[in-house]
């Protein structure tokens, strides 16, 4: 996600003392779900931790209406209630199913026994258009109509021109409905390329995933006292992605302002996002992630500078993020754990560093280090491929003679989801060199 699990962990056992095992086990059942929701609470679980350690923190007391807000904070210069939550494209996507269609042209070219890549997607899209704005739409049909769609519409007219003999092949569809250009040329493999128009940029304050995610919280929020507001966090949401202003688009700064203009209740709204740190291109280095923080308060609110204040502290706490949320949410709906230093590997003279993980699941017999770190290993296996640099650089301390002489765990910090583990060989071994 886009913490690292050992962080969290960290964090979860803390807050136990903090807000009480049962809030902590429903955000922990939660976390071990995969899905989407694994995000929300993911963010729930470093805005309360970070709360917890600035001032006083209960969690799910309940309001007059029955609703139970996430956040009920009692500093020493301000006391509110809030709720947590995260926004994403989701419902977006499932408008504009061109990931979907991609997977689908890809295995009807599996059908077709075609090398793997090779497929160019092109996606016309249309405007609509109305008094409060311009929104944008891909020209696909409906995601539960994609798979009868690729079967009647694309994959006769490729077997029609494979029939031909054709060597690169060309579908072309454009209608009121639909606007699709595909080319599958074999000699390009293995990459595939997707075009399409950004449907996802918000265009209108109050008609947006941003601010439809608000609206639910501030309905849930009716009747708390006091000073309540909304902290929300990124779960793969354009609005709240870092680009360049447009006249067309609105920014995530105005879509708050619009949901504190519509609902008197809410004092503030505090937007959390990941925002990646500039870099030279040479020497290639890790880009360096930061927690970024929007606090949009009512213009005319006299606790701005508290709520500065408490939130900056509360930054101050959050561990330092490990993927952007793009790739956050996607890690978020797989079952399997995130990978660690799978396929690095350094050589320093006598001493060889690999993967920790890796080693325990090559000794478990899970995988080799012919797989390369490949994540699924099972596709990985009957792929073509090399001895692994890491098996060869074992193999050659071996046909030398040389034996481990010391063996070490460096361990890394919680930000981190691997150790590592370093082999030290020594001279060359009696037990397996000739006498001498």
């Amino acid at each position: 996600m886009i913490y690292a699990r050992r962080a969290l962990q960290r964090r979860l056992d803390e807050l136990r003392v903090k807000i009480g095992n049962e809030a902590v086990d429903a955000v922990v059942a939660r976390l071990n779900e995969p899905g989407k929701d694994r995000v929300a609470a993911m963010w729930e679980v470093v805005v309360l931790h970070g709360l917890a350690t600035t001032g006083g923190l209960e969690s799910e007391n309940a309001l007059p209406s029955g609703r139970r807000p996430d956040v009920w904070f009692d500093g020493d210069v301000i006391r509110f209630v809030a709720d947590v939550t995260s926004v994403s494209d989701d419902g977006l996507d499932v408008q504009n199913p061109h990931a979907e269609l991609g997977e689908l042209l890809n295995k009807a070219k599996n059908k077709l026994k075609l090398p793997i890549g090779g497929l160019d997607m092109r996606v016309h899209s249309r405007d609509e258009l109305s008094s409060r704005g311009r929104r944008t739409f891909l020209k696909l049909p409906p995601r539960r109509k994609l798979s009868e769609f690729v079967k009647e519409e694309i994959l006769p007219k490729l077997r029609e021109q494979l029939a031909a003999g054709a060597k690169v092949l060309r579908v072309m569809i454009a209608d009121e409905d639909v606007g699709i250009e595909i080319v599958i040329d074999p000699s390009k493999s293995p990459i595939n390329s997707y075009g399409f128009a950004a449907y996802d940029v918000p265009t209108i304050k109050d008609k947006n995933p941003l601010y439809n995610a608000l609206k639910a919280k501030a309905d849930q929020l009716r009747g708390a006292e006091g000073i309540s507001g909304i902290i929300l966090g990124d779960g793969d949401c354009a609005a709240l992605a870092e680009r360049q202003a447009s006249p067309r688009s609105v920014s995530c700064e105005a879509i708050a302002r619009e949901c504190l203009r519509q609902y008197s209740s809410l004092d503030f709204v505090l937007l959390l996002t990941i925002r990646e740190g500039r870099r030279s291109f040479f020497p290639p280095t890790q880009p360096e992630l930061r927690t970024h923080a929007t606090l949009i308060c009512r213009d005319e609110s006299s606790v701005r500078g508290e709520l500065e204040t408490t939130f900056r502290a509360m930054l101050e706490k959050f561990p330092r993020p490990v993927n952007m949320p793009v790739n956050g949410a996607l890690r978020a709906r797989e079952a399997r754990y995130e990978m660690g230093h799978h396929g690095g590997y350094k050589l320093s003279g006598q001493k060889i560093r690999v993967s920790s993980r890796e080693l325990v699941e090559v000794l478990a017999g899970l995988r080799t280090f012919d797989n390369n770190g490949a994540r699924n290993v099972e596709l990985a296996g009957p792929l073509p491929h090399s001895t692994s640099h890491v098996s060869a650089l074992f193999l050659r301390q071996v046909v030398n003679g040389h034996l481990p002489v010391k063996i070490t765990v460096e361990k890394t910090d919680e930000n981190d989801n691997d150790d590592w583990i370093e082999f030290d060989f020594g001279e060359p071994d009696p037990a397996i060199t000739p006498y001498k």
